[in-house]
């Protein structure tokens, strides 16, 4: 008889054991998902203020705008390069156009590769 009531008494706190660990197991499951959408809200902000500000040209005939069309970014350091007197080194570069020292670095290789500028020192360019 006082197994039998032991036993009942056992398995009463068992169930509650098992029913506050599925609460345990429903708050961790929701503090999860929370965590998850600020990881990706965090990471989608960083992305978009790392990135340069994209550079737009209008195109407008008799007042109207015909097309807005991306000018290419090695256009844009080109032309920087080019209203410089005496060349434009890499930081000058950097702050004129927005860009950061990878993407400058790229577009003057590409540059010197067509023959469109040439370096006057190290890490200054001038158009040929």
């Amino acid at each position: 008889m006082k197994n039998k009531l032991f036993m009942k008494e056992m398995q009463k706190e068992l169930q509650s054991i098992a029913n506050s660990i599925q609460q345990i197991v429903g708050n961790v499951d929701n503090i999860v998902t929370v965590v998850e959408k600020m990881a990706q809200t965090d990471q989608s902000e960083h992305a978009k203020a790392k990135r340069a500000p994209v550079r737009k040209k209008v195109v407008v005939k008799n007042g109207v705008v015909e097309k807005i069309r991306r000018v290419p970014g090695t256009q844009i350091v080109f032309d920087s390069i080019k209203k410089s007197s005496g060349g434009m080194d890499t930081a000058a570069l950097m702050k004129a156009t927005g860009f950061n020292s990878r993407k400058i670095h790229n577009i003057t290789f590409r540059l010197k590769k067509k023959d469109r500028i040439r370096n006057v020192g190290r890490g200054v360019y001038e158009v040929v």
